[in-house]
């Protein structure tokens, strides 16, 4: 069957795909005793020509003039999750979380990723000060123990804002403002679970600087 372009999860960009197998079903649903809605559902199982990842389409299209049904399963990754989250020192709680925030954005959601944003900053902030005060309270907090700058608490403390909007008043961000405030939480939860690892493996594995005048030690393998 000929290949088309579409997207491909694993090269992260719209590759080609083979169409490996199509079906094709009617269904329809009586509205009144004169009148039915009828669709034609279409299966199509692509894969892709480079990695050769496998996906199934499914393609709704009604007999009227309503709007036509794609979806993909799994569906599209909109944003990949950050490799560093499967580092031992990042909690499981945590990972827990923040997968849930990724599927959802996978599903073109807005509200649910704000949600579970603001609920990551307000579990590392429990863990390190306790359930005690407010954001804003807990963040001052933060600050003072070292663990943020106070750049980084007013950065913070609008991404705070935001997932408190999508609770209490639906506030829906755009596209732009969903991807600030997760680049905003990941750097977080980088630079407080992991980047203090990463540099704890650094001077493990860099040798000390020989003091003036004394023959460097040799390591024989």
């Amino acid at each position: 069957m000929a290949n088309e372009r579409v997207h491909c999860n694993r090269c992260q960009t719209k590759t080609l795909h083979d169409v490996l197998c199509k079906t094709v079903d009617i269904e329809w649903e009586e509205l009144d005793e004169t009148a039915a809605v009828e669709w034609t559902i279409t299966f199509e199982m692509l894969q892709c020509c480079g990695c050769k990842d496998v996906v199934l389409r499914r393609t709704s299209e009604p007999n009227v003039p309503w709007e036509t049904e794609v979806a993909f399963f799994p569906p599209a990754v909109s944003r990949h999750p950050p490799s560093w989250r499967l580092e031992t020192t990042f909690p499981d709680t945590l990972r827990s979380v923040l997968h849930e925030v990724y599927q959802s954005l996978d599903s073109n959601n807005r509200l649910l990723p704000m949600m579970g944003a603001r609920t990551l900053i307000d579990m590392l902030m429990v863990e390190k000060v306790g359930d005690v005060g407010t954001f804003d309270a807990k963040l001052k907090q933060l600050e003072g123990m070292g663990v943020i700058s106070s750049r980084n608490r007013e950065v913070l403390s609008a991404a705070l804002d935001v997932g408190n909007a999508a609770i209490h008043r639906g506030h829906a961000p755009d596209p732009a403002d969903v991807n600030a405030v997760i680049d905003i939480v990941e750097n977080l939860l980088h630079a407080v679970y992991v980047l203090p690892g990463m540099a704890q493996r650094l001077r493990t594995n860099t040798p000390p600087r020989t003091k003036k005048g004394a023959k460097p030690k040799v390591v024989l393998p």
